[in-house]
């Protein structure tokens, strides 16, 4: 069953951020400090640890 949550997108200067949630971020193994690569395709986007 996929992990899905919604939430808010912020202004931050210049730039739209979007907070990840700390269950998707366990399961990605994301930490403070990583690097994500973000791919835009067919109107969906993806991220995973770079």
């Amino acid at each position: 069953m996929p992990l899905e949550f919604r939430r808010k997108v912020i202004d931050n200067n210049k730039s739209l951020m979007v907070n990840i949630p700390y269950e998707i971020a366990q399961q990605l193994e994301i930490n403070k400090g990583d690097t994500i690569i973000i791919t835009y395709e067919d109107g969906f986007f993806k991220c995973r640890k770079g």
